[in-house]
């Protein structure tokens, strides 16, 4: 039996070697989780901010379309150009181009994502994240939280204590190495003679041996260790640098997105604010189809900016703590899992995890062999498709209604829709739900872009406005026509029975009628008279009472300032009643007169 006493120290360097191997293993596991962990978070908001981008590009197309049907009917009413159609056309092409594009990015980061996870997104159930983790006070502090935590620096600095650990252990051939020997001999025989003898002897003895000389192997062996110690410096010092860089990169970036993002939201409002003005100047022909475009291409590129920005600044937190090696902790909640594994940061004893034989070749378990299986890490659910992955239902849009469903696959995000996929307009103003600011427009109100019921001027208040209101100043109560004017009135004069003297009552109609036709100069009036009728009245009397009545009503004008040459009379009698002769109401209600008006000239 030989047991070492003495070899230079070399045993002792030897486990200090293994253990900075073994430190350095484990934080090259943390250090993998880390990476896995920054490129799952990139590829999970890389989803979410392309498919964010995508209901922009939708949103584009809906509103070249809207643009393009409404230049269309002022074309079929020629009312503009083809020039004007022809540019709306090319405008809505190029917005669906850009669509078609955005859809493509949107399947390159599911797939990436499937390549990081082993399975397709459900992109309808992915939320964007919010980070609690704190983030440091300046740069500076977590810099020096970096370089101490980091684990890719923490790798390195196992693999320099391991190199220095190697060079003191290569040292032991300077020095002597001392055994123990120890033998005992067992050695019996029957028959003894000189050449058999029984030889039962026990011996000791203390070996030492010293390498004098071996031709300068030891003084290389130590010298390659030597660089070797200077070599892991250098990488560490290299990736220190690294770090810093990329951790003074991100908070630039986290830094600076912050300010951009303010301008760009103020840019985003100003162009919201100036599509809605461009498109009522556009509809009252104070502006071009160029500037309205314009006005548009401003509004979806603030909001592609606002888009892509917030998740760039999103994602400079995530590097920020990539850098400081807390990212899984603010991914996942908790790290223990990961690191008891390597048996670090934990006070239970220490464990092992081998490998073993049988390799499984079905992971996720879906009865579909790994090497056959597209979506290698499903999770265990029924709907598990023959090449392994899930049967994905598409709602594009993400309206919950699927593609294979929906009517009308534009439809903003989030819009409440219709079993068919389309937005609802609950108060029927011709604005969609999802962009109307004023749901409950009492029907038949005219709307504005916003869905808000615009103030119609109608100082005659007559039902015809302003804008459209040929007689302004019509007399309240009485019917008009389209351009409000009054084409045919009829006034009830509660004439006394056989009477052509007017009524004291009526004076206020007759001065609200008078003045009308002072507002109204391009107007003539015809004055008819009517009587009412019983069953002794006679047809030549009444006819003569219908025209007096009607000649004192034209008298009563005249005594107001109207111009007799724009005045005439008639009468006819009892032969156009407006109400039955055999009640009293009734033959008041015919003893009337009626006014019948007509432009000069017509």
């Amino acid at each position: 039996m030989t047991q070492n006493l003495f070899d230079g120290f070399g045993t002792t360097h030897k486990v200090d070697y293994q253990e900075a191997r073994i430190l350095a293993a484990a934080y090259n596991y943390i250090e993998k989780s880390n990476d896995i962990a920054f490129q799952m978070t990139n590829a999970y908001l890389n989803v979410l901010r392309s498919y964010e981008l995508l209901q922009t590009a939708r949103e584009n197309v809906q509103i070249n379309e809207d643009i393009f049907n409404k230049v269309k009917d002022l074309f079929d009413a020629g009312l503009t150009t083809e020039s004007e159609v022809k540019k709306i056309e090319s405008a809505l092409s190029l917005s669906r181009s850009n669509l078609t594009v955005q859809k493509n990015n949107a399947l390159d980061t599911e797939y990436n994502f499937r390549r990081i996870l082993g399975r397709m997104p459900e992109v309808s159930t992915m939320i964007k994240p919010e980070i609690d983790t704190p983030m440091p006070e300046s740069l500076e502090r977590a810099a020096l939280y970096s370089i101490n935590h980091n684990p890719s620096l923490l790798v390195s600095q196992y693999n320099i204590k391991g190199a220095q650990s190697l060079w003191k252990q290569h040292q032991k051939e300077y020095y002597p190495t001392v055994d123990l020997e120890i033998v005992q001999k067992y050695n019996d025989v029957e028959t003894r003679n000189s050449f058999d003898n029984p030889d039962d002897r026990f011996q000791a003895r203390i070996i030492m041996n010293y390498n004098i000389f071996r031709g300068g192997a030891d003084k290389a062996t130590v010298q390659k260790d030597i660089s070797k110690i200077n070599q892991e410096i250098e990488i560490k010092r290299d990736l220190k640098r690294q770090v810093i860089e990329g951790l003074d990169l991100s908070w630039s970036a986290y830094t600076m997105i912050g300010l951009q993002l303010k301008d760009l939201k103020e840019y985003s409002k100003f162009s919201e604010i100036t599509l809605a003005l461009y498109k009522e100047e556009y509809d009252l022909g104070r502006r071009s189809l160029l500037d309205l475009l314009s006005a548009q291409n401003d509004v979806i590129n603030s909001r592609s900016q606002i888009i892509t920005a917030e998740y760039e600044k999103l994602f400079a937190k995530y590097r920020i703590l990539d850098a400081m090696g807390l990212l899984p902790l603010a991914v996942v909640g908790d790290t223990k899992e990961f690191t008891t594994r390597v048996n670090l940061y934990s006070q239970e004893d220490a464990s092992e995890i081998l490998d073993t034989v049988p390799i499984t070749l079905d992971v996720d378990k879906d009865n579909i062999a790994d090497n056959e299986d597209l979506c290698d890490n499903s999770l265990l659910e029924d709907n598990i498709m023959p090449y392994g992955c899930k049967k994905m239902s598409r709602d594009s849009d993400g309206d919950g209604v699927v593609d294979a469903k929906d009517v009308c696959p534009l439809t903003p995000k989030n819009a409440r829709v219709s079993a068919d996929g389309c937005a609802l307009d609950s108060d029927f103003d011709g604005v969609k739900d999802y962009a109307d600011e004023c749901p409950e427009t009492p029907l038949g109100d005219k709307v504005d872009i916003k869905g808000c019921s615009i103030a119609v001027m109608d100082s005659d208040s007559d039902g015809v406005e302003n804008s459209i209101d040929e007689c302004e100043n019509s007399p309240i109560g009485y019917d008009v026509d389209t351009k409000g004017c009054m084409k045919f009135i009829s006034i009830t004069v509660n004439f006394e029975k056989a009477s052509s003297i007017i009524p004291q009552d009526l004076e206020l109609k007759i001065d609200a009628f008078a003045q009308y036709l002072k507002d109204n100069p391009n107007f003539d009036a015809k004055i008819i008279g009517h009587t009412s009728r019983s069953s002794i009245s006679k047809a030549a009397y009444n006819l003569t009472l219908s025209k007096e009545r009607a000649k004192k009503f034209v008298q009563e004008l005249i005594n107001r300032g109207i111009d007799a040459d724009r005045l005439s009379s008639d009468g006819r009698g009892f032969f156009e009643p407006i109400a039955v002769n055999t009640t009293e109401a009734g033959k008041i209600a015919n003893r009337t007169v009626e006014i019948e008006l007509t432009r000069k000239g017509e």
